[in-house]
């Protein structure tokens, strides 16, 4: 049988990549018996061009750009029908066959950028004339400037319906060329028999772009024909959008491509599947549609929303396209789909192939961290330490369901809790109570006992969070642990446990993820929005770190130019929680308020300047003052033996910012610096005063930041001591551990104040108040002579998340006036009927007459307290002398006048407040999608060569002249590189463990092979090149040569896999290294 191949060649751009196609087809070893050339969009420019080359049979010339299927249809229909002669290259240079014998037509599809090699045609025609079941067979696609890289050999569909490439983007090591049978191939070089050309009607016009080749091969198979690929006929493609998608960086083209990838998937998935099934899938595309929008949010790849909406919309008002193809389908099917099943790719081979892909992709992009073997480098070790450590110090808190006394106090019921994040009567609620709702949530049953667990693991979770966060700075075991022990058991994090702030603790345990995530924010939105969130608890937790936050915000953004939008974005979630005090400084609200702490604020004694630089926030040195104190010694000798015991660790900080990176030194500098900065400031600032005590802010917050920072440098001091860092960070945390001892004991003996929770208040109070949440207690205590200090405590006691700063006055208040008009009428005697009618309009129910204070005042109130008739005695408690209010009275002639503009007033601050609470929501919400891990590892094409300078055919000698200015151009480029690379350098923030922004990293597509050493790889909407997001930032003069691949340690997973599924050694080139 003789074999008359014609050739379809579709041209639209011209130029050089039609001439190299062109002379590929003139130098085939077995020429094409004609050629017929269809000029896509009928530009005449390409038609003339055409018709003056030797070898072209004819042109055809569309009116409008179609598809390639559409193009290639129209170049059939011109074939002439009369039989040609059949070329002497067919039969060997042998006398022409005979007339009388059968000629089996074939067409051989290319576009303008597929040159194929010269035996590509000869090789293809071999496999078909083997078999002479096979009706399709595609060749091996080449990358166009790396011919030795596979593009495509077949390709299949998964369970799930997706397209997946046999073979991408590997180097070509003839490991596949004993394949034949697939599933479908692709348009490009595609040879199909013209019988069953016409017999399938071709391509699908619904398929313009992606998945025309594979759906003519599918219904090729269920037409009981083969599908093969001839590895040996090898055809170079550039991507231009020909045929196919168009592979470049440009983000409108990657969007572009995906929804026309996702709109081919929808199409297909409805068209293959059973009737009913498929009926309904369409009905559901326009509720899918919005389902992707959101998944595409999750998955941080907003640019995917608008093409997973149109797609899916563009399908469900198109059925009669669906319809069509669901009939080519039907009419096609003889062999039934049992016969397209086992070349389906299994969901095994899925999972293996897409994880070695997404290992060899970071391997490619230098973002392949090192393990951070936290077993064998200790750090479980540390972790139970930290357990057994705090069970030695807080076995007292352990059973407890609730804790009060110090800073402390219970919190109100889930409900009530997340009530009272909202504004109430124009008081913005303290950003701290959106953390109490969140720490709640833990125990939704009993959120007090969320406090109580925080308490107790708040040593483990800050060792942990130490571990990691040394881990990114240093290799070496023992500095990982010397960061994390002492970060764990630092004076503040201990004396705060001690006096029951729960703010420090909470950001103790936040702060070394906030560091990594923060440091780490340039890289992905991910990690962008994993930082905002955890600034935002951060400074809820410590407003005085606002202006320490602000400076390091312009740091990073300083530091890393090319990702100021994500390091921006870390003041998105702290906006969102400070939002409604931040309105409140345009109602002339003092701004250094916003510095107020949250919680229960206790006055204390700030250190002094040198106990500071020690990390101590209060005076004293949590204990040591009153130990010298006891022997006569002031506070200087205590300071200096303390500072003996932290000298290790002082040196080891010292090393550590000598040796240190220079990046590495000054972020530590800055972070220490405005940590420092911060706790000297507090200790000055005095905001309110509770009686006559002015109080100060906490000091303790950033001292936190002060002391990571040391604590850092030490860590990475230790690796320049290497064996001997092992017994230096014993001795320094032996003696760190001295220098904490009595604030240890005074933790391990429970005499901290702290109390369970339902000792709060006297059992009396408590009941009365659960039945009555609005019952008001007087609480008295005798703060001297003729001095009396009082509060009113309403409900069972006080709770947590009742309490805002913004209603903590500045000055006397009304409210201050009519608790000391309370005070007077129960001290004063001879008007019980006043006094009766003062602590009825007040809805006081109790008075508490503390037992601490001065005996004598103490004495007089209790004498005052027992003549009135008002109040009953309900005898001696644990609090102190308890009375219960037995006067009845007509409490409405208190009640406020709610008539007229106050009553709009207040609807109107109501409907603010809920408004700006939901906004709040919506913005943490995001924040919290844009926070969640995708696991999306993507690659971007790389950067395409300039016309001019197209890589020779394999085998073909070089232009010397060309390979000349090749070699200027790649030096060029990498001095580009290695001046980005020192650049990026000096702007990074992490040590060598620290990846590349993927952005910068290696250019994929066909220069970057090693990125894809799967065996199978996708290729539908979300997995082809062609649908990656791209990032922000412009490309650099970097990314116009691939990045070296970083090594690979010898224990890791890959370098298990066969060496032909293991990325391909790059070429090493001096000054290539990051």
């Amino acid at each position: 049988m003789r074999t008359r191949v014609t050739a379809i060649l579709v041209a639209r751009h011209g130029g050089e990549w039609l001439d190299e196609t062109l002379a590929a087809i003139a130098a085939q070893t077995r020429q094409p018996d004609r050629v017929i050339a269809v000029v896509n969009g009928g530009r005449e420019s390409i038609a003339h061009e055409l018709r003056t080359r030797e070898g072209i049979t004819g042109v055809v010339s569309t009116q409008n750009i179609v598809s390639f299927g559409g193009a290639v249809q129209q170049g059939i229909a011109a074939v002439p029908s009369d039989p040609s002669p059949i070329s002497r290259e067919q039969t060997g240079g042998a006398e022409t066959a005979s007339p009388a014998e059968q000629t089996q037509d074939w067409f051989w599809l290319l576009s303008e950028d597929s040159a194929p090699e010269p035996r590509a045609l000869a090789e293809i025609l071999s496999t078909v004339q083997r078999a002479p079941s096979v009706a399709i067979a595609g060749p091996k696609l080449l990358s166009w400037d790396h011919p030795d890289r596979i593009i495509e050999l077949g390709q299949s569909l998964t369970h799930r319906g997706e397209r997946w490439l046999l073979r991408r983007q590997e180097r070509d090591q003839q490991q596949y060329d004993h394949l034949q049978d697939v599933l479908g191939v692709g348009p490009v070089g595609m040879l199909v028999r013209s019988d069953v050309w016409h017999q399938l009607e071709g391509f699908d016009p619904a398929y313009a772009v992606y998945d025309d080749g594979l759906d003519l091969s599918v219904r090729a198979r269920l037409a009981g024909f083969r599908v093969v690929v001839a590895p040996t006929s090898r055809v170079r493609f550039a991507q231009l959008g020909v045929a196919g998608p168009r592979i470049e960086r440009s983000r409108r083209v990657m969007r572009t491509a995906h929804r026309e990838a996702r709109t081919a998937q929808l199409h297909r998935r409805i068209a293959y599947a059973p009737a009913i099934a498929a009926f309904f899938m369409w009905l559901g595309l326009p509720l899918l549609a919005v389902l992707r929008v959101a998944w595409a949010l999750i998955r941080e790849q907003p640019g995917h929303m608008w093409g997973e909406f149109s797609s899916a919309l563009k399908v469900f008002f198109t059925p009669g396209s669906v319809v069509a193809s669901r009939r080519r389908v039907r009419d096609a099917n003889s062999s039934g789909w049992g016969a397209v099943k086992p070349l389906r790719v299994d969901p095994k081979t899925v999972r293996t192939a897409r994880m070695i892909d997404r290992e060899a992709i970071l391997v490619s992009q230098g973002r392949l961290r090192d393990e951070l073997h936290f077993i064998s480098s200790g750090g479980l070790a540390v972790l139970l330490a930290s357990v057994l450590i705090t069970i030695a110090l807080t076995w007292w808190a352990i059973t407890q369901i609730s804790l009060t006394g110090g800073a402390l106090a219970p919190l109100s019921p889930l409900g009530e809790l997340w009530a009272n994040t909202r504004t109430a009567d124009g008081v913005p609620a303290d950003p701290f109570t959106w953390v109490l709702a969140l720490l709640g949530i833990l125990t939704f049953w009993n959120p007090s006992h969320g406090v109580v667990l925080m308490l107790v693991t708040a040593i483990p979770l800050a060792s942990l969070g130490g571990w990691i966060w040394a881990a990114q700075l240093t290799k070496n075991s023992a500095g990982r642990a010397l960061l994390a022990l002492a970060w764990a058991l630092s004076p503040v994090l201990l004396g705060s446990m001690s006096a029951g702030r729960l703010p420090t603790l909470i950001l103790a345990v936040v702060l070394p993820w906030l560091l990594l995530a923060a440091t780490r924010a340039r890289e992905s939105w991910s990690w962008a929005g994993t930082a905002s969130l955890l600034a935002a608890v951060a400074l809820a937790c410590a407003p005085v770190l606002i202006p320490a936050a602000v400076v390091l915000l312009i740091v990073g953004i300083a530091g890393s130019p090319r990702g100021t939008a994500r390091v921006l974005s870390i003041a998105i979630a702290p906006l969102a929680l400070f939002a409604p005090k931040l309105l409140m400084l345009l109602r002339g609200a003092n701004p250094l308020d916003l510095l107020l702490d949250p919680g229960i604020r206790a006055p204390f004694a700030p250190a002094n300047t040198w106990q500071l630089l020690l990390g101590f926030p209060e005076f004293g040195l949590d204990g040591w003052g009153g130990i010298f104190h006891s022997l006569g010694l002031d506070a200087l000798p205590a300071t200096l033996l303390v500072g003996f015991l932290l000298l290790p660790i002082v040196l080891l900080a010292a090393l550590g910012l000598i040796t240190g990176r220079v990046h590495f030194t000054v972020l530590h500098a800055v972070l220490g610096g405005v940590g420092l900065l911060t706790a000297v400031g507090a200790s000055k600032l005095q905001l309110l005063s509770i009686g006559g005590d002015a109080v100060t802010l906490w000091t303790g917050s950033g001292l936190a930041v002060y002391w990571i920072s040391v604590l850092g440098l030490a860590a990475v001091g230790t690796s320049v001591l290497r064996k001997a860092a092992a017994p230096v960070v014993a001795v320094g945390l032996v003696m760190a551990l001295v220098a904490v001892a009595p604030i240890g004991v005074k933790l391990a003996t429970a005499n901290t104040g702290i109390v369970a929770g339902d000792a709060q208040m006297p059992a009396l109070v408590q009941a009365a108040g659960a039945e009555d949440a609005g019952l008001r207690t007087l609480v008295l205590s005798a703060a001297g002579p003729q001095s009396v200090r009082a509060e009113i405590v309403t409900g069972s006691g006080v709770r947590l998340d009742e309490l805002r700063t913004a209603a903590v006055p500045s000055s006397v208040t009304e409210q201050d006036e009519q608790l000391a008009l309370i005070v007077g009428a129960l001290a004063s005697t001879g008007d019980e009927a006043r006094t009766q009618e003062v602590l009825t309009a007040n809805d006081i129910g109790f008075v508490l007459l503390k037992t601490a204070g001065e005996s004598t005042e103490r004495s007089q109130l209790q004498s005052a307290f027992d003549q009135q008739t008002a109040l009953e005695g309900a005898g001696q408690t644990a609090h102190g002398l308890l009375w219960r209010v037995t006067a009845e009275g007509d409490p409405s002639a208190q009640t406020d006048d709610d008539s007229g503009p106050s009553w709009i007033a207040g609807i109107s601050n109501r409907l603010f407040g809920s408004l700006l609470w939901w906004a709040q929501i919506v913005v943490l919400g995001a924040m919290l999608l844009l926070a969640l891990p995708t696991g999306e590892v993507v690659e971007r094409p790389e950067r395409r060569r300039k016309k001019g300078a197209a890589v020779p055919p394999v085998g073909e000698a070089p232009d010397p002249e060309g390979a000349e200015a090749a070699e200027l151009e790649r030096a060029e480029a990498q001095a580009a590189e290695t001046e980005a690379a020192e650049t990026e350098a000096a702007e990074s923030v992490l040590t060598d463990s620290a990846p590349a922004e993927p952005e910068t990293a290696a250019p994929t597509g066909a220069a970057n092979a090693e990125a894809a050493p799967s065996e199978h790889a996708p290729a539908d909407a979300e997995h082809a090149p062609a649908d990656v997001e791209h990032a922000d930032s412009a490309p650099t003069a970097r990314e116009a040569m691939p990045d070296p691949t970083p090594e690979v340690p010898s224990d890791h997973p890959m370098n298990k896999l066969p060496k032909f599924l293991r990325p391909a050694e790059p070429d090493t080139t001096e000054g290539g290294e990051r």
